[in-house]
């Protein structure tokens, strides 16, 4: 192998160990966010799934609106869809801090629903690592990595496609990992560098904000606001009669398409000049551009309307659209998930061949301890730092006071607890959380039943998904990790 070939491989190995460490988790957590409206649901057990009507629950929702925010200068109405069976309503006087409330989406009656992040949590895991605008700069990294280490891959595998038809699964176990990671890396390829390519794209403008420091003075928000029409007016003082809000949303349909109409934004309700305004879903298109229609609260007639936007928001969008796949419907989020899966164990194949190799040339040190714990943490400990999160969510007291606090205090000391066993035990570790995983992933059906409050179809597909899920790490911790040595 020549220099260039040595410097391939060593930024492939050396740079996907380390990195994967952020990468596997971030995988994971994205994989899950993709179902993040079912994954809330299950997460709230006091929402049960029924039948519903958007004009039927406009009016009901309107009705609690009239009654908890009379006064206040902005409501919002979330409408009630497949994926998230309930009405959402909101009051308040800014409308990026509401008062929140679910209703029920057949009687109307306020739910007393636990505090949750649902699956919200994995989503902004996946985007920023919770940590707002420095996550967004260390997964925008890692992302860039990402894209370095799939083409170094690629150019060091002389026999790619050679290899995308090579599994032997009873090989030494070396050579039955290092399939693994050369046939689900070639099969998953093209969604890897797009799911890649298009997240650094997203986030390209919070680790490279130079552009928009220069053109638009300093201010980040003011190229969205250039793109975004916003229609708005101040109140009047002057009390006026606001229209019902189901005949709003029988005219924004007529303006945007029936049955796409995601949530209603009212301003000054009981003004004059107030507004109703409605966005479309996105949920049917590539480019997840919002289109959206305001009306006069009053006389109904069309204050404003945005369905045309330029080519850079499309094409931006489109891209926006590719990654977080709200378009395509169930089939198109299971192939994202299962795609999202497999690149994860693609490199957590890479991680383990990369320690086992590594442990037979340099011996069980120290050093050597310490990547194997961090390898296993995040591989094995991700999972059950996901786990640990559903299962505290049916074990926390719901009435505890700061409770979603307490949840993601949860993954974390499940994270951390992962870490130090990993640690202790060395690479034992890996069958012990594999089966662990696994149990916990099966025992979610028996978890539902106890502590759901009923049956529900949403949260049956959910355990559904969940043992077979569990059935497969079972699996996985019994044939990958049955033996320290190798055959």
């Amino acid at each position: 192998m020549n220099a260039l070939g040595k410097a391939l491989l060593g930024l492939h190995a050396w740079g996907g160990m380390v990195f994967s460490w952020l990468l596997v988790p971030i995988f994971i957590a994205g994989s899950l966010a993709v179902f993040e409206p079912e994954i809330s649901h299950w997460m709230r057990p006091e929402v049960k799934f029924a039948d519903f009507s958007q004009s039927t629950a406009a009016i009901l929702g309107e009705a609690r609106l009239r009654q908890v925010g009379a006064e206040s200068a902005v409501w919002r109405l979330r409408l009630p869809t497949e994926r998230a069976p309930s009405i959402g309503i909101g009051w308040g006087k800014n409308p990026r801090a509401l008062q929140e409330e679910t209703l029920d989406a057949v009687s109307g009656q306020p739910l007393q629903v636990r505090a949750t992040t649902g699956g919200h949590f994995f989503t902004d895991l996946h985007a920023e690592l919770l940590l707002e605008a420095p996550g967004k700069w260390i997964v925008g990294a890692v992302g860039i990595f990402m894209l370095a280490a799939l083409v170094s891959g690629v150019l060091i595998h002389h026999r790619i496609l050679r290899d995308f038809f090579t599994l032997r699964p009873r090989a030494n176990r070396r050579r039955a990992w290092l399939d693994v990671h050369n046939l689900v890396g070639v099969a998953t390829l093209p969604f890897l560098l797009m799911i890649t390519y298009t997240g650094v794209v997203i986030l390209a403008e919070a680790f490279m904000p130079a552009a928009t420091y220069a053109l638009y003075d300093s201010k980040p928000r003011a190229n969205r606001a250039e793109v975004l029409k916003s229609f708005e007016r101040k109140a009047s003082r002057e009390a006026g009669q606001l229209l019902p809000l189901a005949e709003h949303l029988a005219a924004a349909e007529r303006e945007l398409g029936a049955g796409t109409i995601s949530n209603l934004l009212i301003r000054h309700p009981a003004d004059r000049n107030g507004l109703v305004q409605a966005y479309r879903h996105v949920n049917d298109r590539l480019s997840a551009v919002a289109d959206h229609v305001t009306f006069d609260a009053v006389s109904g007639e069309v204050f404003g309307k945005q369905v045309d936007w330029n080519l850079m928001a499309y094409a931006y969008r489109a891209q926006v659209g590719l990654h977080v796949v709200h378009f395509g419907g169930s089939a198109l989020r299971w192939l994202y998930f299962i795609s999202g899966l497999l690149g994860a164990a693609m490199m957590a194949a890479g991680t383990v061949l990369f320690l086992r190799k590594r442990r037979q040339r340099h011996g069980a040190g120290r050093s050597q301890r310490w990547l194997e714990a961090f390898g296993i943490a995040s591989v094995s400990g991700g999972l059950l730092a996901c786990l640990g999160y559903f299962w505290s969510n049916r074990l926390l007291p719901v009435a505890l006071d700061g409770r979603a606090g307490y949840e993601v205090v949860a993954f974390f000391a499940v994270w951390a607890a992962a870490l130090a066993h990993a640690g202790w035990c060395g690479w034992a570790a890996w069958r012990e959380q594999f089966m662990l995983a696994g149990l916990l992933a099966v025992l979610i059906l028996p978890l539902d039943q106890f502590t759901g409050g009923g049956p529900d179809v949403m949260r049956q597909g959910f355990d559904l998904a969940a043992v077979l899920l569990g059935g497969l790490l079972l699996l996985i911790g019994w044939r990958f990790f049955g033996r320290e040595t190798e055959r």
